[in-house]
């Protein structure tokens, strides 16, 4: 079943890429979290039945009444969901009920970064991306196994998009929720600043940035801190020693190739997406040299989770013809999932 509904997503995806108003408006909306809560339910009916670390251990941990010291650092996921059991009894509801949140926040957070920072795309026309975001790799690990994480990475695209349409206390309040979610969050920081439309906050951004560095190397030396114990250390997802330097190089030629593009054209509109690209590449380089491949997972699906619907925004605005530039966008996000991330769909009918 859960082949199915994934098999389903990506011929919807297909559909409203190729004609974007077939479904407009509530009506849309409405269609579209129907099928997420679908999925949500196909996708919890597993658990207990085929073998999920985190998912599994976030089971546990709603059931037990110990208090581990992280779970003072991260007290609205871990002290939120043992609340939420105690009411709903179940686990699988516990999970449909934060999936059910999730998907509106999804929906919530790329519509206001669209208003923020690309005002003038319509916004019928990104109907696909709210398919297609379920087939990207972060969100689709995300669902099964770095729940926190993904549920952070969400609500900072909120952050992002609150701060961008000048709603800028909710925007950091909404970044606070985040990191007391998952802590990782708060080296994200510059991404905030760099929202704040005045050009004096993308420089303090860069500024921020270098504090960030700074602690990576610091954090490097240490080999113990929030960087080290909560985001760095992953055992659940295991892929290979050259994985760090593979997205490392990805980054590099997808920047490289966005940076001749932006030289070429007077254009400036993709101003911040650029800037954040650069960021968040200059963040992961670090990472990427300073600790292992293993490590360095954790640290790319927040990249690129953020930068999913940028990406979207990007070819939407720049390239043409609109329907082939949207096909290339989509089966090229594709391609970790199905080149290195493959196995994290049951494909069992």
């Amino acid at each position: 079943m859960e082949f199915l509904i994934y098999l389903s997503t990506y011929m919807l995806t297909l559909c409203f890429i190729f004609f974007p108003k077939l479904i407009t408006g509530k009506i849309f909306f409405i269609f579209w979290y129907s099928f997420s809560l679908c999925l949500s339910i196909i996708i919890r009916s597993s658990i207990g039945i085929q073998d999920s670390a985190d998912i599994d251990g976030y089971i546990i941990s709603m059931q037990g009444e110990d208090i581990i010291p992280y779970f003072l650092r991260e007290p609205i996921f871990w002290f939120g969901t043992r609340f939420l059991y105690d009411i709903l009894g179940n686990g699988i509801y516990v999970f449909v009920f934060l999936d059910a949140l999730l998907f509106l926040l999804i929906y919530y957070g790329f519509d206001l970064c669209r208003k923020a920072f690309h005002p003038k795309l319509n916004s019928s026309n990104l109907h696909y991306l709210y398919f297609a975001v379920f087939l990207f790799f972060p969100y689709v690990v995300g669902m099964h196994n770095i729940y926190r994480q993904i549920f952070a990475t969400t609500i900072f695209i909120v952050s992002i998009g609150l701060i961008g349409n000048n709603k800028i206390f909710k925007g950091y309040i909404s970044s606070l929720v985040a990191v007391l979610i998952h802590n990782p969050a708060a080296f994200f920081l510059p991404l905030l600043i760099m929202s704040m439309k005045k050009s004096f906050y993308k420089y303090l951004a860069f500024i921020v940035l270098a504090l960030i560095l700074f602690s990576f190397q610091t954090i490097q030396q240490t080999g113990s801190s929030l960087l080290y114990a909560y985001f760095l250390r992953d055992d659940s997802i295991i892929i290979g020693d050259n994985i760090a330097y593979l997205y490392l190089i990805s980054l590099y030629i997808i920047l490289g190739i966005v940076l001749l593009i932006e030289f070429q054209i007077e254009d400036k509109s993709n101003t911040h997406f650029v800037s954040m690209f650069i960021i968040l590449t200059i963040l992961y380089s670090y990472v990427a040299f300073l600790f292992g491949s293993e490590q360095s997972q954790r640290f790319v699906f927040y990249i690129f989770g953020i930068l999913f619907p940028f990406f979207g925004f990007y070819f939407e605005s720049r390239f043409k013809p609109i329907i082939l530039s949207r096909l290339i966008f989509f089966h090229v996000s594709l391609m970790p999932l199905i080149l290195i991330y493959n196995t994290t769909i049951d494909v069992s009918l």
